[in-house]
């Protein structure tokens, strides 16, 4: 555990829980969220504070659960994702406890959990070259993953979080202000409470497009910069390592995941991201016979069906020229 620091006074502590209560509210909307992420930026005393109310809230829910414990002698059969109910009058509490911290604070003596975990439990999920695979959360939230991809989902008291490895996945993530949805790929952070969109993670690389609602995304900020915020209609790419290199663009929103529909769309994109995409897709491996045929860029949309096929119409959209074999298909420039 560490110590919070004593400089932060009684009203930034007071604007921390009102902030808490607010974003658990069913009326929070996304004003709300953009008003709130202000707030919590612009000083690192509010993220400290904020904190501390979300650490404090946590033990009133430990509370809640240890009171409505009948003292029989019959052993608890609950299973670990049961959730249990919460006395109304829980929000009065946090209220009512907000001189108290503030007051902590004013001391020096308020102690936040490392970890913030309590009871988080994580799961990973894999698909293989050609599978694509729905995994449906807790939460409600759905994930769609592409081909040849892996995450691990781990919820938290406080935070919903993914992290991709090499994949590309479309979300549809369930609403709830009171736990963040936090996506976490390569060195590029996603933060959504409710919203459609899709994260391609892939050869160092990461590409962020949303469907629905509003997106955050943090692509290797310094701490103290401002995230990005897309809305529907809006993309984001990033290089892993770069600085200053995030590009907001506009896209189709019809086109956001395309390959969900078997569509794989591109833009101005290297024919040797379009030969792994193939790759990903069938086990005859694509490869690339010259270094003018990697080179060269496509825009247009690929129909996926079978691999020949899919080929051939690429040699019609570019000056290319294929040799299929039992082992591979390789692809040289006319």
């Amino acid at each position: 555990m560490t110590r919070a620091q004593t400089d932060i006074d009684a009203e930034t502590v007071e604007a921390a829980i009102d902030w808490l209560v607010r974003l658990q509210g069913e009326a929070v909307t996304e004003r709300d969220w953009l008003d709130f992420d202000a707030w919590l930026t612009a000083s690192p005393a509010h993220a400290q504070a904020y904190d501390a109310a979300l650490a404090f809230d946590g033990r009133l829910d430990l509370d809640a659960r240890f009171d409505q414990v009948e003292p029989v002698a019959a052993p608890l059969t609950a299973s670990r994702g049961e959730v249990v109910p919460l006395r109304p009058t829980r929000r009065v509490w946090i209220w009512s406890a907000g001189a108290a911290i503030a007051a902590a604070f004013v001391a020096g003596a308020v102690l936040l959990p490392a970890s913030g975990l309590l009871g988080a439990h994580e799961t990973t999920y894999v698909t293989g070259v050609g599978e694509r695979r729905t995994v449906a959360l807790e939460d409600g939230s759905r994930i769609e993953m592409n081909a040849a991809s892996r995450m691990t989902v781990r919820f938290e008291r406080h935070a919903r979080r993914v992290h991709l490895g090499d994949a590309q996945a479309f979300f549809d993530v369930a609403k709830d202000s009171s736990r963040p949805f936090v996506v976490s790929a390569g060195d590029t952070q996603v933060r959504v409470v409710g919203t459609q969109f899709d994260v391609r993670h892939r050869d160092g690389l990461v590409a962020v497009n949303v469907r629905r609602g509003l997106v955050e995304v943090r692509p290797n900020l310094a701490r103290d910069a401002a995230p990005f915020r897309l809305r529907p209609g809006q993309g984001l790419s990033h290089r892993k390592g770069q600085k200053a290199d995030a590009r907001v663009e506009a896209v189709a929103v019809e086109e956001v995941a395309g390959w969900r529909q078997g569509r794989l769309i591109y833009r101005d994109q290297p024919l040797s991201q379009i030969a792994g995409d193939m790759n990903r897709l069938f086990p005859r491996p694509v490869r690339l016979g010259d270094a003018e045929a990697a080179n060269m860029r496509l825009s247009g949309v690929l129909i996926v069906d079978d691999q020949d096929a899919m080929v051939d119409r690429l040699s019609h959209l570019l000056p290319v020229r294929t040799t299929t074999t039992d082992d591979a298909i390789v692809i040289r420039a006319r």
